[in-house]
């Protein structure tokens, strides 16, 4: 990640997340977490917030994935929580803390 990158993340989400997300990315630019949010028409930084859930879920459990499967995760949820009511329906970080907690991470 470029050190302009790191900076936008840093003042988006903080810098505990900002850490937590760059382990996500694995080295990957930060324009793919962008790019995926602006997909599902979501807030990237919501996105952001969300893949460092994930990304603390997985190392506390001594998992991994690469970036790509750990989006595809976050686009997961994403569109399983459209059935839920607008005004009912949890933040990407929350929807995501649920789903690993109900169902985990499948390995493939």
């Amino acid at each position: 990640m470029e050190a302009l990158e790191r900076e936008k993340l840093v003042a988006a989400v903080g810098a505990e997340d900002a850490a937590a997300i760059e382990r996500f990315l694995g080295g990957c630019a930060l324009g793919i977490l962008v790019e995926a949010a602006d997909g599902a028409e979501s807030d990237w930084p919501e996105w952001a917030r969300a893949a460092a859930v994930l990304q603390r879920w997985l190392e506390a459990t001594g998992r991994d994935a690469d970036a790509e499967r750990k989006l595809g995760y976050l686009h997961c949820t994403v569109e399983a929580q459209k059935v839920v009511p607008t005004a009912i329906r949890p933040a990407i970080p929350q929807a995501v803390a649920r789903m690993l907690e109900q169902y985990g991470f499948a390995e493939q």
